[in-house]
């Protein structure tokens, strides 16, 4: 797919608070009028008429359809021109690592996945800009069409300084990941936990688009939570919310890699259910068979998804009701499984508020974004730090 678009000289423009703000309206709504932005901005018209103007030169705001008159000039509505502006994102898991280009709307444009004969730090990222780099010729998108880089770590991320301080999954202990990339590419990067990716995937793209609190739950390679609270990103001082994989939730429950038994992981890590179904029956089976094996109905398939349900519903509701959440979304494995795990946790959910006499909707959603749910997050990482004027220097 080859895209054309005119050069733009710089992103300084869109990182002021007016213009962020001017450029996350038009993209919460489409498209919008001069008098509509000035409304809705609280900005003056004078204000509006200047930076549209400015947007308009780079090439990054487009005028298009003339509205109705209501007694004076007719409005001319103004959108992005998404043809203009790309992501590129990156996902880092030891057994998947790929690279993307995305739109605005979080279209993937082009990827590619990584077969990296080594997860050491250089030698991996090195992989990562020479496919970022092939991708853009492939394209026909030049660097300064790309607002940003994000990537999606499993691990934990100082995503402040840009460093992994800790990745079991990939081996690597406080490894400067940005500082690596801007090393060989000229443009912004910006970093976080897979969860917290995945969290703002649902919220840029997703199923919490329109809610205030929303929670990611991920599921299958490990556990992990991603939190936005007030549409903002829950990081703690230790950047260590939602790090719950490995707080016990099930009273003398199974017991987990950390030493502690109940905890949530060992009930949504795939690699547990499959020694656990191994130990069972003396097959060794992988994801996808494990779901046509729920899906007909066996035994031994049913028993473990009955075990994972009440743990996870468990975690929905104590972490949902903390919290205050509208939309709680399962992804990886157990978000597929719509009855056996989605409505079961609606329903216990359900149930906990009816007990304590809380009137209170919430919904708890499956991904729709599969495998792809972390390049989304990595490319919702760098719209949230474009297009929210709150993180605008």
């Amino acid at each position: 797919m080859i895209i054309m678009s005119r050069p733009i000289s710089s992103t300084r423009l869109i990182r002021t608070y007016n213009a962020s703000t001017v450029l996350r309206v038009l993209y919460q709504h489409g498209s919008c009028s001069r008098s509509q932005l000035t409304r809705l901005t609280g900005m003056s018209p004078a204000t509006i008429t200047r930076i549209i103007a400015e947007l308009m030169e780079q090439g990054i705001v487009l005028e298009g359809k003339v509205g109705k008159s209501t007694g004076g000039r007719r409005p001319v509505y103004v959108h992005i021109d998404h043809t203009k502006l790309f992501i590129g994102a990156v996902k880092l898991l030891q057994d998947d690592c790929v690279v993307a280009i995305l739109d605005l709307r979080g279209q993937i444009i082009d990827k590619e996945r990584i077969f990296p004969h080594t997860l050491e730090p250089s030698v991996l990222l090195e992989q990562v800009v020479n496919t970022l780099n092939r991708l853009l010729e492939h394209c026909g998108i030049n660097l300064e069409h790309i607002l940003g880089v994000g990537v999606a770590v499993s691990g934990v991320c100082h995503s402040d300084q840009g460093v992994v301080l800790n990745s079991v999954n990939l081996g690597w202990q406080d490894v400067p990941v940005t500082e690596i990339l801007n090393t060989n590419l000229d443009l912004p990067i910006y970093m976080e936990n897979d969860a917290n990716a995945s969290a703002l995937a649902e919220l840029w793209f997703g199923q919490a688009k329109d809610t205030t609190n929303s929670m990611f739950i991920k599921t299958e390679m490990g556990a992990g939570v991603g939190i936005i609270i007030n549409k903002t990103l829950i990081t703690g001082p230790h950047f260590m919310a939602g790090e719950s994989g490995h707080v016990p939730l099930v009273t003398n429950g199974e017991p987990c890699r950390c030493g502690q038994r109940g905890c949530l992981e060992p009930y949504v890590y795939f690699g547990d259910i499959q020694a656990r179904y191994h130990d069972r029956t003396g097959k060794l089976i992988d994801r996808d068979e494990f779901i046509e094996l729920v899906r007909r109905k066996d035994h031994y398939a049913l028993e473990l998804v009955q075990q994972t349900a009440p743990a996870l519903a468990l975690a929905c509701a104590h972490w949902g009701i903390l919290l205050d959440m509208d939309v709680i979304t399962i992804g990886g494995l157990w978000g597929e499984f719509t009855e056996e795990i989605i409505t079961y946790c609606q329903n216990f959910y359900a149930r906990v508020l009816e007990n304590t006499g809380i009137s209170r909707e919430i919904r708890i959603v499956g991904t729709e974004f599969g495998d792809d749910t972390d390049l989304l997050g990595a490319a919702g990482l760098v719209i949230n730090h474009w297009l929210t004027p709150y993180s605008v220097p």
